[in-house]
C-alpha cells in the first residue's frame, strides 16, 4: 500500500475510532466535511499542511499518521533513512530520518532537498549558514552547496523530499 493511502486509512479509522463525523473532524481542524472526505477517499491528495491539522485535531502527532509500514534502509552518516513511498522512482523521493547529535562532514550532491522536522531540534548548515529548526519548521536547499544536518540535545526526526 502506497503512503498516501496508509495515511487516508489512518485519518479514517482514527475518526471512527474517535467517533468523528465528517463535519465535527472539519470543524475541529478548520477544513470542510466535503474536503475531509474527498481527502479520506482519495478525490483529493493530501498536503503536508492539511496532514498536520488533522493529526492536531485528532490528538496524534503528526508521525502517527506518516508511520510507513517500509523496512527502514541502513544507516547513512549515523542516520535511518526509512522510505516513504517508492525509492524507485526518478522524480521526487521520501524519506523519514532519525538524525543523530553527532554532525557528519559536510557533503554535496547533484539536486534539490526540503526538510521537515517531525520532532527535536536540527541544526542545518548549508554553505556559510546555519540555523535552527524546531518541530514544525521546514528549510528548502540546494544539494549542490555544501550541507549538514545534526540533532540539537537528542536525536531528531526530520521528512526529507530530494529531488534529483
Amino acid at each position: 500500500m502506497a503512503i498516501e493511502e496508509q495515511v487516508r486509512a489512518r485519518l479514517r479509522q482514527a475518526r471512527f475510532e474517535r467517533g468523528l463525523s465528517l463535519a465535527e473532524l472539519g470543524e475541529r481542524a478548520g477544513l470542510t466535511a466535503s474536503t475531509i472526505s474527498r481527502l479520506e477517499t482519495g478525490a483529493r491528495r493530501l498536503t503536508l499542511a492539511q496532514v498536520e491539522r488533522l493529526a492536531a485535531a485528532l490528538e496524534l502527532s503528526t508521525d502517527a499518521l506518516l508511520a510507513s509500514d517500509a523496512e527502514p534502509s541502513p544507516a547513512r552518516d549515523g542516520r535511518v533513512w526509512q522510505p516513504v513511498g517508492d525509492e524507485s522512482t526518478s522524480g521526487p523521493r521520501v524519506y523519514r530520518i532519525v538524525v543523530p547529535v553527532e554532525a557528519p562532514a559536510r557533503h554535496q550532491h547533484e539536486g534539490h532537498q526540503w526538510l521537515h522536522v517531525l520532532s527535536g531540534t536540527v541544526r542545518l548548515i548549508v554553505g556559510a549558514g546555519e540555523r535552527e529548526l524546531r518541530e514544525g519548521d521546514s528549510a528548502e536547499f540546494s544539494t549542490w552547496e555544501p550541507h549538514a544536518l545534526s540533532a540539537v540535545g537528542h536525536p531528531a526526526e526530520a521528512l526529507v523530499v530530494f529531488r534529483p
